[in-house]
């Protein structure tokens, strides 16, 4: 089951693409199309929704121990690194 069909056209002696060059193309046009539509021009996330998701996904082990202890995560630096909190 697709959720969508796509076409990718192939003009020349090319009769086909393989699965990683098609991905390749299709991911490149949507991120032009977005770029297009403004959507990479600021985060739709407010910046601490940003930072806990940020956070979650770089640190996973750490936020789900923080988590579960109910302290708050660390916060973290302009290269993603965890500022200590001691």
């Amino acid at each position: 089951h697709a959720d969508q069909h796509i076409m990718v056209p192939m003009l020349g002696m090319v009769h086909s693409l393989n699965v990683s060059v098609a991905t390749a193309l299709i991911l490149f046009e949507a991120a032009r199309q977005r770029t297009e539509a403004g959507l990479y021009d600021s985060s739709r996330l407010d910046p601490q929704e940003f930072e806990r998701r940020l956070f979650e996904w770089a640190y996973p082990s750490i936020a789900s121990s923080r988590k579960s202890e109910g302290r708050a995560y660390p916060t973290l630096s302009e290269s993603g690194e965890i500022i200590p909190d001691w």
